[in-house]
């Protein structure tokens, strides 16, 4: 199994009972790119804006959905499981 490490991630959504959704903002040739992760641990005391340090399996599906303009898309869906969350250099 892959693992991943995400440095610096911004929680930016929190789901309940299950984990939460974490944004990661890179700078490649000068411009803004933001991913997005779903990080699964129930553990993990985290809040909306919290900076944090992941690490974890690693894990992809491809999504289908249709944007505001009914237009078909398809997007690639990140998964962190069995993550180790570390906020402020305390592991949860």
């Amino acid at each position: 199994m892959a693992s991943i490490t995400i440095e610096n991630g911004k929680v930016s959504r929190i789901i309940e009972g299950y984990g939460f959704e974490l944004t990661e903002i890179r700078m490649v040739k000068g411009e803004e790119y933001k991913s997005y992760y779903t990080v699964w641990n129930k553990e993990a005391k985290v809040s909306l804006g919290d900076i944090v340090t992941v690490e974890g399996d690693y894990s992809a599906k491809i999504d289908s959905y249709t944007d505001k303009t009914n237009t078909p898309r398809t997007k690639v869906s990140v998964s962190v499981n069995n993550a180790e969350v570390m906020l402020a250099d305390a592991p949860f």
